[in-house]
């Protein structure tokens, strides 16, 4: 017998948000992009300084150096450690 494989779907949401919802999207979609770039930098840092891995978990989010940032600070709590364990 033939295993089915359940396939995927995606749906495209187009939003149109007024001037001041718009301006509160970029800012956070820029807020996180830096708060990624932040994570990736202490981490690679990390790893040609002592030549170790971060694969802890919440290694990232508990590193006062990257989660208290102006960047981090200015992002929700939950969005600011989803960034940084998509870094993981």
């Amino acid at each position: 017998m033939a295993k089915t494989r359940k396939s995927m779907g995606v749906q495209q949401v187009l939003l149109h948000p007024d001037i001041e919802t718009k301006a509160i999207i970029d800012y956070l979609c820029e807020q996180s992009g830096k708060h990624y770039n932040n994570g990736v930098y202490f981490a690679r840092q990390t790893f040609f300084k002592t030549g170790k891995l971060l694969t802890g978990k919440f290694y990232l989010a508990y590193e006062p150096t990257v989660s208290k940032t102006t960047v981090a600070q200015s992002l929700p709590s939950t969005p600011a450690q989803q960034i940084l364990l998509s870094v993981d």
